[in-house]
């Protein structure tokens, strides 16, 4: 009963008298206006309130929806730059295998006689020049052992070795190398083969030379035909430098190839001479 008397409980109840009978006896007289009135005055914090709350909500949804759309619109964006930057480049890949061709096509009607087969690169020797190098090209292509190779400005070299569907080169510049060789202007003929301190730039040398004969710097060098595997008439390179072999009384000849061998990775194709007209059984020149 304590309670009862207690003020709480006393204001508690004037105020729930207030708010039954205050509506009924304006709603009896009239007087609703002043009710509603009174309703909204009181709601009227809480309805800002929730205001703000649901234009909280919706700004933070609008964040993330725009964050949806900026990652799109930029995802986008970097597909067209990709788009962009493989453009060029597989544009100059078509350019690169045009060029090629339309040389493998020059090299083809200048040389009827050859067997062409075209192969790929597919591997290089590890090292700061690659002189030796894989096919995609072997037996069930037929390929064999010891058959020139070459590239639209000369000769490359010769296959070292075949497998079923790949075959190894070996370039001009191999200490394994030997090519019977002749200069264009005066037709003096001689060795070029690899040497061990030429081959790191790129270079090879032509051996036994009569001392008499008439070579300078700059003379073009092709393939004689003469004891080797290779046809006559291939560009090997051009005279270098000229120096005298005084224990065999022979001129010796420092010959820079037609071919950079200090950098083939611009080669992705080379071609395989896998026959000739006057081919002989040993693979000579007749």
């Amino acid at each position: 009963m304590k309670f009862l008397r207690s003020k709480f409980f006393i204001v508690c109840l004037v105020i729930a008298l207030i708010l039954v009978l205050v509506p009924s006896i304006l709603a009896a007289v009239g007087r609703t206006d002043i009710l509603r009135s009174a309703v909204v005055t009181v709601s009227k914090p809480f309805a800002w309130c929730g205001t703000q709350i649901s234009e909280a909500v919706n700004g933070f949804t609008d964040i993330f929806t725009e964050y949806d759309e900026l990652k799109a619109e930029n995802q986008k964006l970097k597909e067209e730059l990709e788009a962009l930057k493989s453009s060029p480049y597989n544009a100059e890949v078509v350019q690169n295998e045009n060029e090629w061709l339309k040389k493998y096509l020059n090299f083809h009607n200048e040389h009827p006689e050859f067997t062409l087969t075209d192969a790929r690169i597919i591997a290089r020797e590890a090292g700061n020049f690659s002189t030796v190098l894989t096919l995609d090209r072997g037996k069930v292509h037929g390929i064999k052992k010891n058959m020139p190779v070459i590239a639209p400005e000369g000769l490359f070299g010769y296959v070292s070795e075949v497998g079923l569907d790949w075959c190894r080169v070996m370039t001009v510049v191999e200490t394994a190398t030997s090519v019977g060789a002749y200069t264009d202007r005066t037709g003096a003929t001689g060795v070029v083969e690899g040497d061990l301190e030429l081959r790191s730039g790129g270079k090879c040398r032509m051996t036994y030379i009569e001392a008499a004969s008439d070579i300078r710097v700059g003379d073009k060098v092709y393939t004689s035909g003469e004891g080797s595997i290779y046809p006559a008439g291939l560009l090997l390179g051009s005279i270098s430098s000229i120096t005298a072999d005084e224990a065999s009384r022979t001129l010796i000849a420092e010959i820079t190839p037609a071919i950079d061998f200090t950098d083939t990775n611009e080669y992705d194709k080379l071609v395989v001479i896998c026959g000739y007209v006057g081919q002989t059984e040993g693979g000579n020149s007749k």
